[in-house]
């Protein structure tokens, strides 16, 4: 049985991961015998493989050497003992047993250790939610991830985390977009680095806030929120498999643009820490350029945590967003929204969100 001790950043707590199996796979997609979600760690990064009753370390095709004790390491024996570093994640080998040692040696089935730890999994991945109230408490905590994040990265680790724990079986990832490098994932569940087919970049380049391409292998969606002053344009890429609803969809557009504002001012604040003090300049007050007009939810997020505020401007901007996408018409916005035509009917006089159906008009008289 192999024994490894997984710490995700230094001075963070242990997680003690037991396979019983002659192999095991290490990475940042949820799809691993071992989820290691850190900074440097790629979707499938490595792999464990017992050989004449020794356990050797194969990185995949791509990845770069990996630190074994301090050394760079391509590959090769391991042993207890030995300390494994991929970005800022520790793996140390307890124990490397050969799976073919009778469980008895161990005092305990192997396979009661197995369903000992394979129990929290499986229980942790809930359907994906399908009421009003639900999606509430998605964008609550999703408020919350982007409020007390302190550094890009760490927030695209928590934002692909709490996607692949809660809306799953899909692949997430959470990054920048430009135009000329496309996307860059900061953290990413994906087993492989995804390839964007040219014409979602080329829809992405052209305005478009949302592009989507099918396949064999899934359906690709990639959300862009615009860039901001200080950062890249922010982008949360998913693989859906089996294909997620419409509904769900249109909060992964709401998250991005949610953590367009958190990546905002954390870009933006990490670039002025790391100036050097004496290379700042302080403008003069008549030469202040004046500030950009902050959205409703940055408003929100800077001003309170009322609870019912922030529940309020959020569902008034996704109804409002979901209305705009179907040109107006009620039905299809509930379906959307996933609520009854006479709670929407309801919300939009509440909100008092504009009748769109004159961009139906607009694009008859286009036609």
């Amino acid at each position: 049985m192999l024994t490894l001790e997984v710490r995700r950043r230094p001075g963070t707590g242990a997680e003690m991961h037991r396979i019983a199996g002659p192999s095991a796979t290490v990475g940042a997609s949820s799809g691993n015998e071992v989820v290691v979600r850190a900074r440097g760690v790629y979707g499938r990064h490595l792999r464990l493989l017992e050989k004449d009753g020794t356990y050797h370390l194969d990185l995949f095709r791509g990845i770069a050497a990996v630190q074994v004790n301090g050394r760079e390491f391509n590959g090769g024996a391991i042993a207890p003992g030995d300390r494994i570093t991929i970005g800022e994640a520790t793996i140390t080998v307890v124990d490397a047993a050969p799976a073919s040692r009778p469980a008895s040696l161990a005092g305990a089935p192997a396979a009661s250790s197995e369903a000992a730890l394979a129990a929290p999994a499986a229980a942790a991945a809930p359907a994906l939610p399908a009421t009003e109230v639900e999606y509430r408490g998605l964008r609550l905590a999703a408020y919350r991830l982007c409020r007390e994040a302190r550094l890009a990265e760490d927030l695209a680790i928590e934002l692909t985390d709490f996607l692949d724990r809660e809306l799953p079986p899909s692949e997430w990832a959470v990054g920048e977009f430009s135009g000329t490098a496309g996307f860059r994932p900061l953290a990413s569940t994906f087993r492989e680095n995804p390839a964007l087919p040219p014409g979602m970049v080329q829809e992405i380049r052209a305005g478009e806030r949302l592009a989507r391409s099918e396949s064999v292998a899934g359906v690709l969606t990639l959300v862009v929120e615009p860039a901001r002053e200080g950062s890249g344009a922010v982008g949360i890429l998913v693989r859906e498999s089996p294909r997620l609803a419409a509904r769900a969809v249109l909060f992964v557009e709401e998250l991005a643009q949610l953590a367009g504002v958190a990546f905002s001012g954390l870009l933006g604040r990490s670039a002025e820490e790391e100036a050097p003090a004496a290379s700042r300049s302080v403008p003069e007050p008549a030469a202040t350029a004046p500030a950009p007009e902050s959205s409703p939810a940055e408003t929100v997020l800077r001003s309170t945590d009322d609870l019912k505020k922030i529940v309020e401007t959020v569902e008034r901007e996704v109804i409002d967003r979901a209305m705009r996408r179907v040109e107006g018409n009620q039905s299809r916005g509930a379906q959307i929204l996933n609520i009854s035509r006479g709670s929407l009917i309801a919300k939009l006089k509440q909100f008092e969100i504009p009748d769109y159906r004159y961009l139906r008009r607009e694009r008859g008289r286009r036609g």
